[in-house]
């Protein structure tokens, strides 16, 4: 248990801020484990005074917890994160979300996404305490049941419905930034191929997949000084945000460059869409058997394919123009999506559903022991 946790909880609990387990954290408790999906806890908070959450900003200040109001899409949520040092910060955070009433239904923004929960099904009746360890939580009484009528609604910040899509017009233009971008990568004699959604509407439509909202490759990492190079050349053409491993102690850190993150420009200066995820694959042994696979990191998750599919690469046909893909593609793509991948499903989520993800003898694939 992270123990962090507990002084907000217990500070919520002290300054009498009626809160209850929200998003994937609450779907995870119901499926027992609480972090089966995120290590970070979601909160939802119920309406309080203003002085009350002013207050709770100064006593998690005092216990090193650093309460700041954050945005995303236009709307408010609170991060509090952990710093035990002058420098230091800890890798996991809470996001305080807050309830809006209007009497009948309690609005919260999940990713972005307005989402709406009865005022009936979250009455002081209706909520309980539970323990988990020596964490008390506020959850819904019938949990189960509450999971059953908005389960859907608490995961909607994994499965997220993207306003991003690819209509005629802008297919057209994630093409030929695809292509553009590929030769840029082709003169710095790096090693790449297309993957993801990108690589099954490749195989399994022979086009872009129309509800993607971003283009996907992966790059084998050779050197710093490659990865320096490849840098620099995309940001002649592009727009460029370099992800690192940060340093969360349950992913591996491989490098310096965890993803990299291209976007057209526009005027110049500003950023376009779409976004083109170029996921950098190092090669190394995992940490049982000790087999060489190429590894890499997605949505906070640890993740190889094996080096038959990425020593070498094939090439498919895609809009005229020959993109390099793993070699095999199918069985490339039956790891990551499964023996149905030629079905197509809308929902799907890498967090959840990557058969690449990887799970050491032990761990099921719920996460658990």
């Amino acid at each position: 248990m992270i123990p962090f946790y507990r002084t907000v909880l217990n500070t919520l609990d002290r300054l009498g801020i009626r809160y209850v387990v929200g998003g994937e954290s609450l779907a995870g408790l119901a499926e027992g484990d609480l972090f089966k999906y995120s290590k970070n806890l979601r909160i939802y908070l119920f309406p309080a005074a203003s002085w009350k959450k002013l207050a709770l900003s100064i006593l998690l200040l005092r216990q090193t917890a650093l309460l700041k109001p954050k945005w995303n899409q236009g709307k408010l949520f609170l991060k509090v994160s952990h710093h035990p040092g002058l420098f230091r910060k800890a890798p996991y955070s809470m996001r305080l979300t807050p309830l809006r009433s209007d009497g009948e239904a309690y609005h919260l923004s999940i990713a972005g996404n307005d989402c709406r929960l009865p005022v009936a099904a979250l009455s002081r009746d209706k909520v309980r305490e539970t323990r988990l360890g020596d964490l008390k939580l506020q959850v819904p009484a019938d949990l189960d049941g509450f999971i059953a009528a908005y389960g859907e609604t608490l995961l909607s910040a994994f499965y997220v419905k993207h306003d991003v899509s690819f209509d005629s017009e802008s297919e057209q233009a994630a093409v030929r930034f695809l292509h553009r971008t590929a030769r840029v990568l082709e003169n710095t004699d790096s090693e790449f191929w297309i993957e993801g959604g990108t690589l099954l509407g490749a195989v399994r439509d022979g086009k872009l997949i129309p509800w993607d909202h971003d283009l996907d490759m992966g790059l084998k990492f050779e050197s710093e000084a490659q990865m320096r190079r490849v840098i620099r050349a995309l940001k002649k053409r592009f727009y460029v945000s370099v992800r690192s491993f940060g340093n969360n102690p349950d992913t591996w850190n491989l490098g310096r460059c965890r993803v990299l993150k291209v976007f057209p420009r526009r005027y110049r200066f500003l950023k376009g869409e779409p976004c083109l995820d170029i996921f950098i694959y190092y090669l190394g042994p995992l940490e049982e058997g000790g087999e060489e696979v190429y590894r890499y990191v997605v949505w906070h998750r640890n993740a190889y394919h094996r080096r038959e599919f990425l020593d070498r690469q094939e090439k498919v046909s895609f809009y005229e123009r020959d993109v390099p893909t793993p070699a095999n593609p199918e069985g490339f793509l039956e790891v990551k999506y499964g023996p149905d991948w030629r079905t197509p499903v809308k929902e799907w989520n890498v967090a959840l559903d990557d058969g690449s993800i990887y799970k050491p003898t032990g761990i099921d694939a719920d996460g658990a022991e």
